[in-house]
């Protein structure tokens, strides 16, 4: 027979995945001896029919809802709907609080017109009843009908907490307004209010669950499909009754910080304004309670390898345990706690390592401002001075914070775990040694056009590309060689002993000439110039026209497909040569200064294997003429950015040639969606993921369905020619854990980021082969239990 109501007595810590973890959670207190509320769990099951139904459940299921809140009404001694002595119910998710999309209980359900004076009779205190009708309305109509708060507030602005009279009026207002924004009075049947609760909290936590921020701004009524989880019911503890009474809610440590100890806040009955040292009396005023707080916190946090956030109620000097779930942590916070439960035993690294998201790495890193005043703790930079801001309000007085410890401490545990290399995006000698600081093992991709088309070096650049003749263009070279090399051997110093992947030009010719509109503006501003104010007026008039004639040849109808990357060397083959020359002059440097220079140089959008061919006979020409004697001291590699689907397509042959793949996720996405990204991200696919038709944007997250399956044919394809083929994957889109995954399963070597993003990739990565692992391992569980 189907469980659809579970009491809390009833359960066990086994029973998570029906009761739900806190409902667990609270069973196995209360099988421990604390005292807990009395509940019960409605199951997703149960709550399904709440919503298929349309609110009406099966006779089974109503009859075990009755059965429960009679149980309720046993164990307490009052009555749901009474009006003598009312029994109140917390409804609640089962669903993880300390999410983002957290639901806020439902409280006192089953308060009405009747059994608000009940409970003032049973607290001694009507202006408090009255404050929690009032409350129970506005809650009951933002969560029954999606009224939003704001007509409630706009109500009861100016309201006096001390005057019963005015509760009684704005209660009467919260019902008018119930009524008329919800269509339906507000219920009077306290079976009704709860049938509705269920119904409501079970369908909010489905919406909420599996939606970004933007999606409930654009989409209201949307619904995941995911299931919801179990409903929680438990009886209204008010905290009112005698002096040793109150209410409150604790952490087993700072949120903010990770310190150890409990931190929190207390209020006892008729001393409400004092919650700043509401815990501090608790303990000076009944401290074997307090004693008992601590015990239940570590206990709680010991079993769960969690900081856990307990709300707990006092009535007449006894402690109640109301509600407990992990506590929703400061970034700081979520490190030094995990770190600390792996040193206690209480979890382990892999686990801690689970927990880590990006934002949490982001906001850590965050915190340290440039003050000039650096060190380092291994790969991370830290900053002695901290700035300050609420997160860090509780620390901000120390000279340093644990935290970049902490998160130096799980990057080297990631190190441990990870099989993927991370590599760093690095097209200037500071951003290789920023890369080196944030833990990175080499770069994958230095872009060489970006060190050309500087200010500083474009003209120079321009002035070889309009040359009339090769010796004119090579004197240029000649210019930017030095410049080129100086590039080269500070990165070659910076990754002494890691590989750098160096792209060579990757720019389309038009980026590489002047702006021909600009040029005859200049030519109409001559002509139309007096010749006695111009020094020389023909000579530079004659030079002009040749510079325009030269830009008008060069000039591309389709610029975008045309002369560019590798094909740019058929028209230009001495840029080539130059940034070969380059290379290889650095690394004869680099290896009699005594680094190790690990050059791999990545020829750039190859289209057909012999573009490939051609190019590796030029690198190795160039390499022959330069390093002389130093060549066995330099082990290059030449390898092919893939961003063509063609090419991924013929990876057996180009892989001939090659010593490494680099996939260029941006440029290949690009080509294989048929997208501009640029024209794309401004004009369509905004509309296109409201619509559902692109579920993301692949430009932010790796279309894996589409490129990602290009990907892993290359790969394949290429190792069944040279099983030992190096494989890796840089772009902007490749740094989220569903992407690292993927390049995991798939068996590439090296994840290649920008700096910042190597922190997390890191994490990422080991994530992805903990999760990689578990996975082999229950297959090979299941099939050894399937033998059995």
């Amino acid at each position: 027979m189907t469980k659809r109501v579970i009491l809390l007595e009833e359960g066990t810590a086994e029973m998570k995945g029906l009761m739900g973890s806190i409902g667990a959670d609270l069973a196995e207190l209360k099988h421990a001896g604390w005292s807990v509320p009395a509940g019960f769990v409605v199951t997703t099951e149960c709550c399904r029919e709440f919503c298929t139904r349309l609110g009406h459940l099966s006779g089974e299921g109503e009859e075990e809802i009755v059965n429960a809140i009679r149980h309720l009404e046993q164990q307490t001694g009052k009555f749901f709907g009474h009006s003598e002595n009312p029994l109140l119910l917390a409804v609640r998710t089962d669903r993880d609080q300390s999410s983002e999309a957290a639901i806020h209980p439902l409280l006192s359900v089953g308060l009405n017109d009747v059994t608000v004076e009940g409970l003032a009779r049973h607290t001694g205190n009507r202006l408090y009843a009255l404050q929690c009708y009032l409350h129970y309305l506005k809650e009951y109509g933002q969560l029954i009908h999606g009224i939003p708060s704001e007509f409630f507030t706009e109500i009861s602005s100016n309201v006096k907490d001390g005057d019963e009279a005015e509760l009684e009026l704005i209660i009467t207002e919260f019902k008018y307004l119930i009524e008329a924004k919800g269509r339906s009075p507000f219920p009077q049947d306290v079976q009704l209010q709860f049938n509705e609760a269920v119904r409501a909290v079970y369908h909010s936590q489905r919406v909420q669950a599996s939606r970004s921020q933007n999606e409930i701004m654009r989409k209201p009524t949307y619904f995941s499909s995911e299931p919801g989880a179990p409903v929680l019911i438990q009886t209204m503890m008010h905290g009112k009754c005698g002096d040793s009474s109150g209410t409150g809610t604790i952490y087993t440590r700072n949120p903010l910080t990770g310190e150890k100890g409990i931190i929190g806040q207390y209020v006892s009955t008729g001393n409400t304004d004092q919650t700043d040292h509401g815990l501090e009396r608790l303990r000076d005023d009944q401290s074997e309670l307090y004693t008992r707080l601590l015990e239940i916190g570590s206990q709680l946090e010991t079993r769960e390898g969690e900081v856990q956030e307990i709300t707990f109620v006092v009535d007449s000097g006894a402690l109640y345990v109301v509600y407990t779930q992990p506590a929703r942590l400061s970034s700081t916070a979520l490190l030094r706690s995990a770190v600390d439960f792996v040193h206690k035993g209480l979890i382990t690294r892999e686990e801690a390592l689970l927990r880590i998201q990006p934002g949490h790495i982001t906001e850590v890193l965050k915190h340290y401002t440039d003050s000039g005043r650096e060190e380092s703790i291994g790969n991370l930079p830290t900053q002695i001075q901290l700035g300050t801001n609420d997160e860090h309000a509780a620390s901000e007085n120390n000279s340093a914070s644990p935290s970049s410890s902490d998160l130096q401490l799980l990057l080297e545990w990631a190190n441990e775990v990870k099989e993927l290399t991370i590599l760093s995006n690095a097209d200037r000698p500071q951003d290789a040694i920023t890369a080196r600081k944030l833990g990175a093992e080499g770069i994958g991709l230095c872009r060489t056009e970006h060190m050309l088309l500087s200010p500083e070096r474009l003209p120079f650049v321009q002035k070889m590309i309009l040359a009339d003749s090769e010796s004119e263009r090579r004197r240029g070279l000649e210019r930017l060689l030095p410049m080129q090399q100086s590039d080269f051997e500070q990165i070659f110093e910076a990754m002494d002993g890691y590989p750098v992947t160096i792209r060579l030009l990757d720019s389309p010719l038009h980026e590489l000439l002047p702006d021909l509109g600009v040029l005859e503006k200049r030519r109409e501003w001559l002509q139309a110039e007096e010749p006695q104010k111009q020094e020389d007026p023909q000579s530079e008039l004659e030079e002009l026209e040749r510079v325009i004639r030269r830009v008008s040849e060069l000039h591309e109808h389709n610029p975008a497909l045309g002369q560019q990357s590798c094909r740019l060397s058929t028209v230009f083959p001495e840029i080539m040569d130059m940034q070969l020359e380059a290379i290889f002059r650095a690394a004869v440097k680099g290896i009699r200064q005594g680094w190790w220079v690990r050059p791999e140089i990545m020829i750039p959008q190859i289209g057909h294997v012999h573009e490939l061919q051609v190019m590796r006979d030029l690198v190795d020409h160039v390499a022959d003429q330069v390093l002389g004697e130093e060549r066995r001291h330099c082990h290059y590699r030449v390898g092919a950015m893939i961003v063509a689907p063609r090419t991924a397509l013929t990876a057996t042959h180009i892989a001939r040639h090659a010593d490494f793949f680099t996939f260029g996720t941006d440029e290949l996405t690009e080509m294989t969606f048929g997208y501009s990204r640029h024209e794309a991200e401004k004009r369509f696919l905004q509309r296109d993921t409201d619509s559902r038709i692109v579920t993301n944007n692949p430009f932010d997250v790796l279309d894996i369905e589409g490129v990602g399956q290009l990907i892993e044919m290359a790969v394949v394809q290429g190792r069944i020619r040279k099983p030992h083929l190096k494989t890796g994957i840089c772009g902007e889109n490749v740094v989220d854990l569903e992407s690292i995954t993927f390049c995991h399963r798939i068996g590439l070597d090296y994840v290649s980021c920008l700096p910042e993003q190597i922190p997390y990739a890191r994490i990422a990565a080991a994530q992805a082969a903990i999760k990689g692992q578990r996975e082999v391992t229950n297959t090979q569980n299941a099939d050894i239990s399937t033998i059995a």
